[in-house]
Formats: C-alpha cells, sequence, structure tokens
C-alpha cells in the first residue's frame, strides 16, 4: 500500500456515525444507542492512521516529529474555535461552581486527557442525568485516541525493526492487543469492575480495542498482495457490516459494557473491508458514498465538536427539546460545522504549513496557558458573577447538612443490613430539638421528605424547648401495610419496629412526613389511615406534615439564573409554580386529607405551602436563596428559612403540644 487513496465510502461512514451520536444526543426515540457512532469513529481512525504509518515505515519517511504535527493540525484548529465559543457562552451562563468545574474541563481537554478527568472527577457515568449539562463531556474521545497514539506508532516502529516477517509480527501483536483490550472492555459483564462500570466508559484501556480493530484492519490490507474480487462475496460482507452497526444503534438499547459495542465495531471493520477493492464498490458502500453522506461525511469532526455544547447549554436552562428545538439545535450544528471545515480545517491542513515549533506553541502551548488562566479567574470569582443574594450552591445539594442524620443509622438506606433495620438508632443520637428539653416528647418518622424536613421541625421544636426522635428511611414514608412500596426487606424491617415503638406509648405526639403524593395510589389510602389510627390507639396525637410542591423546572440553575446572570432572558415568574399546577400535582392527596379531617378529629394537620403559595403562585425561593435540592426535596438552608419563616408568619405550629 504505497499510496491511501481516497475512500468516499469512509466518509460515507463518517457521516453515519456522527448522524447517530447527534440524534442520540437530541433524544430522537429511534435512536436507542447512537453513542456507539463514536466507537465506529474509533475503528475507521485506527485504520486511517495505521494505514499512513505503515506507508510511511515502508517508504522510510516516518517521523514522529511529523506524524505528531499533522495531529496537531488534524485535531487543535477545530478544536480550539469551538472551545473559544464554548467558554464564552460557559462565562455567559454557568453559575460559580459550574464555571470552576468547566474551566477544569477546559484545560484537561486542551491536554488531552478530559477522559482521564472525567473518570476521576465524577461520580457518576457518561449516560448520568447531570452528564447531560456538561459542555465538553464529548472531548473524552479526543482524550482517548490522542493517548492511544502516544503509543501505537511507537509499536509500529518498534515492531518494523524487528527481524520476523512485517506481516506476522505486525498482525501477532496487533490481535494479542486487540484480545487483552476486548477481554479488559467485557470483563465489565461479569461485573469485575471496581468502580461503577459506567466510569469505565471514558478509560483509554477500555477503548483500545475499538482503534485495534482498524488497526488489524489496516495491517492486513497492507500485506495482502490481493484483495477479494468477488463481487457476491463483497456485496455479502457489506450488508453484514452494515446490519452489524445498524441493529445495536437503531433497535437496541445497549447498556456499558456490552458485547453490542463489540458487535459494531467488527461490523465497522467488515464494511470498511469490503470497500477496500478499488475496482468494485459493494452496495451498502455504494450508497454511503452518495455526496448528502459524503458532505456530512467531511464536516463529520467539526460537527461533534460543535453539536454537544450547544446541547449541554441548552439542557442547563432546561429548555425543553422539543422537534423545533431540535431542528434549530441540528441546524445550527450543521450550519457551524460546515463553516469551521471550510474556513478552519482546510486551511490550516493544506494552507497554513506551519512549523512543528511553531504549530505546537500557537494551538497548544498558548492556548492551554489562557485556559490555565481562565481557570484561575473563575476560582477567584473574577468574572462579575453578582453572588450578593446567593449561596454557595454546595450548600443546595441533597446531603449538605444531613450528615449527623445520613450517619449513625437515623436514615435507613434501602441497601441496610437485616441487622441495621431492626436496630432502631441511638436515641440521644439521633435527636433533635432543644438541648434545654428534658423529655423527648415527639417522634419523627418517614421517608427522605422527612429527612429534609429536620431542619423546619427543629426551628419549630427549639422555639418550644422540645426535643424529637428521629427514625427516617429512604424511598417509602411509614406506611407498614401497603406492600406496593415496601420493595426491601430492610424497610419492612424498619417499618415493623417504628410499628412496635409506637406501640410502647413512649411519645405523646408522632409527626408523619413523607413525599405523599407521589405514594399516593388507591391501594394505599387504607395504610395512611391504618398509621393514623395506630398512632391514636396507642395514645399518641397524630401530626401529619404536608408535603411541599414538587418542581417542574431545575431550581438549582434556573432561579440563579434569573436572579443574578441572564434575567434578559427569563420571563417574570419562571421560577415559581403556578397554583394550579400545584392542586392538580396534590389534588389526590388534598381529597385524602379532607377525608382524614373528619375520621380523626385528633390529627393535627401542618401544610408548609401556606408559607410559599399565594392565589396565582408558590415561590421556590425565600430570600432570594432556592429552597430546594433538587425537584422534590427541600435543601438543609431553604428547610431552615421555611421553618422560619411560618413561624414568622402564622406561629408555630406546635405550639398546642405546650398546652397539653
Amino acid at each position: 500500500m504505497s499510496n491511501i487513496k481516497y475512500r468516499k465510502d469512509i466518509d460515507g461512514l463518517r457521516a453515519f456515525a456522527v448522524l447517530s451520536v447527534v440524534l442520540f444526543h437530541l433524544n430522537i426515540s429511534w435512536i436507542k444507542s447512537g453513542f456507539l457512532g463514536v466507537d465506529i469513529f474509533f475503528v475507521i481512525s485506527g485504520y486511517l492512521i495505521t494505514s499512513i504509518v505503515l506507508r510511511d515505515l515502508q517508504n522510510n519517511c516516518f517521523s514522529i516529529k511529523n506524524f505528531y504535527l499533522r495531529r496537531i493540525r488534524r485535531i487543535l484548529p477545530a478544536l480550539i474555535v469551538v472551545l473559544v465559543f464554548s467558554t464564552f457562552f460557559a462565562w455567559l451562563i454557568l453559575l460559580p461552581q459550574d464555571l470552576i468545574d468547566y474551566a477544569e474541563s477546559l484545560v484537561s481537554a486542551i491536554a488531552s486527557f478530559s477522559n482521564i478527568y472525567f473518570f476521576v472527577k465524577l461520580d457518576f457515568g457518561y449516560f448520568g442525568q447531570n452528564s447531560q449539562i456538561i459542555p465538553l463531556l464529548h472531548t473524552w474521545s479526543l482524550g482517548v485516541e490522542e493517548q492511544f497514539y502516544m503509543i501505537w506508532p511507537l509499536i509500529l516502529i518498534l515492531l518494523f525493526k524487528l527481524r520476523l516477517s512485517t506481516k506476522v509480527k505486525l498482525l501477532a501483536t496487533s490481535i494479542i492487543l486487540l484480545i487483552i483490550s476486548c477481554l479488559i472492555f467485557l470483563s465489565g459483564e461479569f461485573n469485575l469492575y471496581i468502580l461503577s462500570s459506567d466510569r469505565w466508559y471514558y478509560f483509554p484501556a477500555h477503548r483500545a480495542f475499538e482503534l485495534l480493530f482498524g488497526c488489524c484492519l489496516a495491517i492486513y490490507l497492507n500485506n495482502s498482495a490481493t484483495l477479494n474480487n468477488n463481487k457476491l462475496t463483497l456485496n455479502i460482507l457489506s450488508v453484514i457490516g452494515a446490519l452489524m452497526m445498524i441493529t445495536p444503534i437503531f433497535f437496541i438499547d445497549v447498556s456499558f459494557p456490552s458485547i453490542w459495542t463489540v458487535i459494531a465495531c467488527i461490523g465497522a471493520t467488515i464494511y470498511i473491508y469490503s470497500g477496500a477493492n478499488t475496482n468494485f464498490t459493494p452496495i451498502i458502500n455504494r450508497i454511503l458514498s452518495l455526496k448528502p453522506f459524503v458532505a456530512i461525511g467531511l464536516i463529520s469532526y467539526s460537527l461533534y465538536l460543535w453539536h454537544w455544547p450547544i446541547i449541554a447549554y441548552v439542557n442547563y436552562l432546561s429548555i425543553n427539546k422539543t422537534v423545533t428545538i431540535c431542528i434549530i439545535i441540528f441546524t445550527v450544528s450543521l450550519a457551524l460545522a460546515t463553516l469551521t471545515y471550510l474556513f478552519v480545517e482546510k486551511p490550516f491542513r493544506h494552507k497554513y504549513k506551519l512549523s512543528f515549533t511553531k504549530s505546537l506553541i500557537l494551538l497548544w502551548i498558548m492556548p492551554l496557558i489562557l485556559a490555565c488562566c481562565f481557570y484561575i479567574a473563575s476560582t477567584n470569582n473574577k468574572f462579575g458573577f453578582n453572588s450578593s443574594n446567593l449561596i454557595n450552591q454546595n450548600k443546595l445539594t441533597y446531603n449538605y447538612g444531613f450528615n449527623k442524620i445520613d450517619q449513625n443509622n437515623c436514615f435507613l438506606m434501602i441497601q441496610s443490613s437485616s441487622f441495621q433495620s431492626k436496630q432502631l438508632p441511638n436515641k440521644d443520637i439521633c435527636s433533635i430539638g432543644s438541648p434545654k428539653a428534658k423529655n423527648t416528647n415527639f417522634l419523627l418518622v418517614g421517608d427522605s421528605h422527612a429527612r429534609s424536613e429536620i431542619p423546619m421541625i427543629t426551628t419549630w421544636l427549639d422555639n418550644i424547648s422540645q426535643k424529637a426522635y428521629v427514625v427516617t428511611q429512604k424511598s417509602t414514608p411509614f406506611l407498614p401495610t401497603f406492600k406496593n412500596v415496601v420493595e426491601y426487606v430492610s424497610v419492612t424491617d424498619r417499618n415493623k419496629a417504628i410499628a412496635n415503638l409506637i406501640k410502647s406509648k413512649k411519645y405523646k405526639y408522632v409527626i408523619l412526613a413523607g413525599e405523599w403524593s407521589n405514594a399516593l395510589y388507591s391501594s394505599s389510602i387504607n395504610s395512611i389511615q391504618e398509621s393514623i389510627k395506630l398512632v391514636i390507639d396507642n395514645g399518641s396525637i397524630p401530626i401529619l406534615i404536608l408535603d411541599t410542591p414538587t418542581l417542574n423546572i431545575d431550581v438549582t440553575n434556573l432561579c440563579p439564573l434569573e436572579k443574578n446572570k441572564l434575567p434578559f432572558i427569563f420571563r417574570e415568574n419562571s421560577c415559581k409554580l403556578n397554583i394550579e399546577f400545584v392542586k392538580q400535582q396534590q389534588l389526590m392527596f388534598s381529597n385524602l386529607v379532607e377525608k382524614l379531617k373528619k375520621e380523626f378529629p385528633k390529627l393535627v394537620i401542618i401544610d408548609p405551602k401556606k408559607v410559599l403559595c399565594n392565589d396565582k403562585y408558590c415561590d421556590i425561593e425565600i430570600n432570594n436563596i432556592p429552597i430546594y435540592a433538587d425537584s422534590n426535596h427541600l435543601n438543609y438552608i431553604g428547610s431552615d428559612l421555611l421553618g422560619k419563616k411560618y413561624l414568622s408568619m402564622y406561629g408555630n405550629p406546635l405550639e398546642f403540644t405546650t398546652k397539653h
């Protein structure tokens, strides 16, 4: 293979791969596993790069410096352009901590180790919900490629210098490496990973086999005296290869890792092989050689770079990806990719013949220095973000402030052992309220919503010098007879222990809190009634705390953005809930509450919505501080603020207990 002939069908395959990725990221329902397009890109890359290196080695003109110069010219110009625009919008849109995280990923993207950065930094995988708002997440694939090509050319050089048959030594070594890499990748199928398998998605050792499929094919074709000339065979191979790619991408929800990834890569390899004969183009290769596919294939790299930051910022702003929005995203991405290809990619590859040193300084070292400066500036809040009324985002998270309650078994995880679930937590540790209280007269039971309301309830208890014993659990309110909610033995055991505690008659008041609206089904109504009856029958007064509204917007981003960074984008009251939406959301439980009032006259009902809602809207902030950690849980500070505001507006809802 003294010359590497341009193949339109490979650009067509690039088009198929990039469109699969883009449409998958746009949540197009008929693209089940479009992310496999990246794996196909790896196969193409391995084939083309290895073919070029082998050609140069055979012609005695291979140079490590020239190899990396080509890589710099190919990868960095378009990447830098996209990063510049992405960074501008990051500065414009992202909140302080998110901007710092972005700056870190910016440095890692330019330095070609963003895959390692995401592997170490993120505690969720590529498919996690939070990954949808990381603008540079897609640069992980560039990191994998560059790390592979730091090693692979050196292996080829070494093998060329050995005295064994070139074909034998190259193929044997490549196949061995391919098998090892496949085994490492597929080990996740058998749960052999120490960390979450999703996080290994970014790791180069689990991606090498994809590049090696292309490498092995390039080595085989390079050393083949003749190619298959049987048209029927090549057509069959072309169709088989296409089906092996199409099936998982369009019809199967592929997890990671999966044998389907390997199948898709084998399919891409077979497709490339079937089109290698210059005298005949098989049917599928001929289709993908049509001008529209070739055109998209030519801009595929730029399209890949542009599409994800746009989608990530749309997700960050909680803009619903309707059909219209998806068309706009796709059109803008396509237009920007075309411009980048014409005015950045092509000129730097063919026109601007900068030396290795100049290219390295201009396209790598200088951008890296600027990215580091951006990171330093973002960590020191040098971008004029108006944070006077915005509390640190870390303090608005789900877990912040709840350490004491989460530890010590006060809050039971559903995966807890039987011993933990049967043993009630230490009363001295798992108590809230006033240290002045002589006795613990209150018992608080419920789910994670009860947990999130602890600061609010603590405020009320402090105000009347009382204490409460806290026994909460994840994923279900105290509904001991409702089997549909109780899916775990640990929860069943815990509910039995709580029921026995109530029967012990040690507590005058039992506070029942939880995510009632979502836990309520027609079959659970009796269980709620029985829980209240259990409390009353054992001489205690039940106190039912109604749930706060569940949000239909991203409070952690939108409210701070509306107040501080992008007030010109958001309409008035965009960070409020429509009262009709809330009423409809809680309608079934509201009807039940009216029934419970009549059935149980002793039942005390506390409704935090009184503080948040008027006749039009429900607030999700107090004093410009978001009170939610996510769509349905109060954050620690917000819960405390809600309790204090309730006190100031309506007095202490637990005040009646001081008169008993």
